[in-house]
């Protein structure tokens, strides 16, 4: 009888050692947890659509616009601005491209553009700039090349001596001429544009830090004239998706 009960004594004891352990793991689950949801959000990682368009608006509100300055409004049916994300220089952590659409940061030749880091520290900005701006494949110093329109060229824009070239000069001109040739046959060899597709042209409005391979085309239908489509072509994948 008394071996019957050590061994209900020692089960109990063995049972409340479980539930304890069990309950660390939980706790040291949850403390981890946590600790990651705060090393997310100290480190700017943005997962939603809206997460993005907030710290984009906080952006242009505290450090592109003057202090007494209102917000600026839709003008001509435009957003006020643009911006698009990338992890640049593989932190893991995001940068933010700006670039403005308003008359007052734009003229003829172009608009300003900006490029924060996650902390919200402007690292370069453009005068006289347009889309496309696009993530390179190359990179200089860690930091991926950065390539935007100006002058009718499009420029690699290099991290050098700490900073990106912020002088369009200077900077190299890209030269993708080739690979829009083969985005153009993609597209128009495509389901979506064999299917009663006319009048496809290249657009220039693709989504900011889109990839160097990545077109946009817009296009008509012989029965619907009046729309447009949008196919996004990838040359180094060959793939072809409407978009949005």
């Amino acid at each position: 009888m008394k071996k019957g009960v050590g061994m209900i004594k020692y089960g109990a004891l063995y049972l409340l050692f479980t539930i304890i352990f069990a309950a660390a793991v939980m706790i040291a689950d949850r403390i981890h947890k946590n600790q990651l949801l705060k090393e997310t959000k100290d480190s700017v990682y943005l997962d939603t659509d809206k997460e993005r368009a907030t710290f984009a608006a906080d952006i242009v509100r505290k450090y592109i616009l003057k202090p007494d300055q209102l917000f600026p409004a839709v003008e001509n049916g435009l957003p006020p601005y643009r911006y698009g994300y990338a992890d640049l220089n593989n932190n893991g952590s995001d940068e933010v491209f700006i670039i403005m659409q308003t008359d007052e940061f734009c003229t003829k030749n172009g608009c300003q553009g900006y490029l924060f880091s996650h902390t919200q520290k402007k690292l370069a900005s453009w005068k006289s700039i347009y889309r496309p701006v696009l993530v390179a494949d190359e990179s200089h110093n860690g930091w991926r090349d950065i390539l935007i329109g100006n002058d009718n060229k499009m420029h690699r824009i290099e991290y050098i001596a700490g900073g990106y070239q912020t002088d369009l000069t200077k900077a190299p001109e890209f030269n993708n001429r080739q690979q829009a040739l083969i985005a153009v046959g993609l597209a128009l060899d495509s389901k979506y544009y064999r299917n009663g597709g006319s009048n496809l042209a290249l657009n220039y409005s693709q989504p900011i830090f889109d990839c160097q391979q990545c077109f946009l085309f817009s296009f008509n239908r012989y029965d619907e004239s009046d729309n447009d489509f949008y196919l996004s072509v990838n040359t180094k994948d060959k793939t072809v998706t409407t978009y949005p």
